[in-house]
């Protein structure tokens, strides 16, 4: 949540704040609250400032900015970010010990279709320093296109040291220095938006190469995104989703993955594609409809988080989902649904052997669910509204059942937003992704309309 104060053009004020409500296994708490504030000094030079507290310490931001005109800025400050550790696209660890970087840049309009920005980091206050060159260009060639490509240089010296494990993950007692390395990343991105073909889509590129003197630290990483939204006609629309991330970095045992693996780096394949169409008439939107196709292939490394889970210890699977869901409205005050989802893959089980280390299954099992569910949605007032399902999931490889109920209240914020806090008396979730069992607890949901 974010509250924002603006007494006049020269001055805003901000207060944030998130919390955890439940949490379950290996996940970490997600908390923080903080206030902020941006201030123009004069007409070209301004202040920015942030304070944060939370699961990973303090926080902070503060920065000069100058703007000799309306499209060229350049800026230096220092920028603090505890939650870096966290980031679920890097498979390396945050860099410094948590006391921040100097970062300083450019931004500066070229012509009408083209600007190209510039950053400089440095962090010198951990056992991990770096210093980092950032350069890229934007190109707008018209109203409907954008195209961003950008281009990263950087070394990071690392100081830390690490427990050697045998092949079954156990301490040798002898101990080994991380390797320091070079990094170079390059990125490229296409947007798209025609409003009146009623089409939006987007795809981005990144890959990023680091190596080090003995080859441990060496590590390639290759991530890519696209998204397509298309109105194919004023009821219909066509949502197609991709994105993917594949990380190589040397060999590992295939049953035990030590946290030194070879190199200080852990292997990672993820990949998971979606085709939806749904349905919202126009004229009548009393019945709104969602058809959609998921398949997912995550195979996390070693002490990395699953990107369903976000458990460092969560399995790994390979699945194909097909879902339908539906809302009709009966009267004003009351709509009804249902959805029923189906899951046909394989898994692999990870489990803690001590400390990080991670032993998984030789072997593949099949995995299959069946998910039904009903519900009630009750208009209470205006911009309030009430949710009840009932669930069933059916995992029948297992031979069972398992049956459920959820409870939420709602507040409309805005024509395309709501958000709610509920409880769910369940241990599964309405998500055939997540494999966990482990949901059972008070939930804080977000809810996009369209």
């Amino acid at each position: 949540m974010r509250v924002e104060y603006r007494p006049d053009s020269d001055q805003m004020y901000y207060a944030f704040g998130q919390g955890t409500i439940s949490r379950s296994g290996d996940i970490d708490r997600n908390d923080r609250f903080g206030i902020g504030a941006e201030y123009k000094l004069t007409e070209k030079i301004g202040l920015n400032g942030e304070i944060s507290y939370g699961t990973g310490g303090v926080g902070g931001l503060a920065a000069i900015t100058y703007n000799p005109t309306a499209d060229d800025q350049y800026y230096i400050g220092y920028r603090l970010d505890p939650t870096r550790a966290f980031d679920l696209d890097r498979n390396y660890d945050p860099i410094g010990t948590d006391s921040g970087q100097i970062v300083g840049g450019v931004k500066r309009k070229i012509n009408d279709t083209l600007s190209a920005f510039s950053e400089d980091s440095y962090d010198m206050f951990g056992s991990r320093r770096s210093l980092n060159q950032t350069y890229g260009v934007i190109y707008t060639p018209d109203a409907m296109w954008t195209v961003n490509a950008s281009f990263e240089a950087g070394r990071v010296e690392d100081d830390g040291i690490y427990a050697v494990l045998d092949q079954n993950g156990k301490e040798t007692g002898q101990y080994q220095r991380r390797d320091s390395f070079n990094r170079r990343a390059v990125s490229m991105s296409l947007g798209y938006n025609d409003e009146e073909a009623g089409i939006t889509g987007r795809v981005r590129g990144e890959a990023r190469f680091d190596s080090s003197s003995t080859g441990r630290g060496d590590v390639n990483t290759y991530l890519f995104a696209a998204g397509l939204s298309w109105k194919t006609d004023p009821n219909w629309r066509v949502l197609a989703n991709v994105e993917g991330v594949w990380s190589a970095s040397g060999n590992c045992d295939a049953s035990i993955i030590a946290n030194n693996c070879i190199n200080s780096f852990r292997d990672g394949d993820y990949v998971e594609a979606s085709l939806g169409y749904a349905y919202r008439p126009v004229d009548n939107d009393r019945l709104n409809a969602l058809f959609k196709y998921t398949w997912l292939y995550d195979l996390p490394g070693n002490d990395q988080v699953s990107a369903v889970t976000g458990d460092r210890f969560g399995p790994l699977q390979r699945s194909h989902i097909m879902s339908a869901d539906f809302t009709y409205d009966l009267v004003p005050w009351l709509s009804i649904g249902g959805k029923y989802g189906f899951r046909i893959g394989d898994v692999r089980y990870r489990e803690r052997v001590s400390g990080n280390n991670v032993a998984i299954d030789d072997g593949w099992q099949r995995s299959s669910a069946h998910l039904g569910i009903v519900r009630a949605d009750l208009h209470i007032v205006k911009q309030w509204d009430a949710l009840v399902e009932a669930r069933a999931l059916a995992m029948p490889e297992a031979d069972t059942v398992d049956y459920g109920a959820l409870v939420a209240l709602y507040r409309h914020v805005g024509e395309n937003f709501k958000v709610g806090v509920g409880y769910n008396f369940g241990r599964f979730s309405d998500d055939l992704r997540d494999l966990t069992l482990d949901d059972r607890g008070v939930f804080l949901n977000v809810v996009g309309k369209f």
